[in-house]
């Protein structure tokens, strides 16, 4: 497995937990519906940038991926 798609599912995780535990103490109707759109936001990008990792081309995902642009992503 290549670091960058290590840090990527790492990253992913992170996030999910993240917002899972946000909508779990979230009481308002509002920010329920947020949370649930940044994590189909969040596993729309990993299914992307999986589908880049797994091509048999070097795509500019793969050569010029930067953790700090996926978080802000996020």
């Amino acid at each position: 497995m290549d670091i960058s798609h290590f840090k990527t599912n790492m990253l992913t995780q992170t996030a999910i937990a993240a917002l899972k535990n946000a909508y779990d103490q979230c009481s308002d109707k509002a920010a329920k519906e947020s949370i649930i759109a940044a994590f189909k936001a969040i596993i729309q990008l990993h299914h992307d940038l999986g589908r880049d990792y797994n091509s048999d081309r070097k795509s500019e995902t793969d050569s010029d991926y930067d953790p700090s642009e996926y978080c802000a992503a996020v």
